[in-house]
């Protein structure tokens, strides 16, 4: 009886005993805070590849939309006086048209050059930009494009590693009104 009156009060003293607790709560705390900092770089990551996948786009949508098609554009019968008249009629100026033929395969070009790319713009972590919608009625183009990011980190008390962003974008090649000495706009 004397024994497992003396284990026992050795126990109780023991849990009672608050030496070393406060070791347990930091190592806790420090495991938190690194894994939300982990977290917090991951987000931070995504969100500037965002950037980055959504300039490669628009940058591809300009290079398509800038793809004349010279046969519909030279048909006109515009002469010296074909933009003063229009100034002064206040008639809007038709669309540049697009070679919808071309378009796609520059398109493609100029998103394998950012993902080629070693500039400032292209994040290492964003992966090889696909297209993966076009568009094109002759005067407008319409793009989205998906690209696999890469994580820093791996989230914690997660498996991913990486994330699929996607983005889109379009654009109209459009004449601009004014006068024009030497390429310089005068109106």
């Amino acid at each position: 009886m004397e024994i497992s009156k003396r284990i026992f009060n050795r126990l109780t003293t023991r849990l009672h005993n608050e030496e070393g607790s406060l070791s347990v709560v930091i190592i806790g705390l420090f495991v938190i805070t690194v894994a939300a900092l982990m977290v917090m770089t991951d987000v931070a990551t995504v969100m500037v590849a965002k950037r980055s996948l959504a300039q490669a786009t628009e940058a591809a949508v300009m290079r398509g939309v800038h793809t004349l098609d010279r046969a519909s554009y030279y048909t006109g019968k515009g002469t010296i006086l074909t933009t003063p008249l229009a100034l002064i009629n206040d008639r809007a100026h038709p669309s540049i048209p697009i070679d919808c033929g071309q378009a796609p395969s520059d398109i493609v070009l100029e998103l394998l050059n950012w993902s080629a790319a070693d500039q400032s713009m292209k994040r290492p972590e964003l992966q090889r930009i696909d297209l993966v919608d076009f568009s094109c009625d002759g005067t407008s183009i319409e793009i989205s494009t998906i690209a696999e990011v890469k994580f820093p980190f791996t989230i914690p008390f997660t498996h991913l590693s990486s994330a699929y962003l996607s983005a889109s974008a379009g654009s109209t090649n459009q004449v601009q009104e004014g006068f024009y000495l030497f390429g310089i706009r005068l109106h």
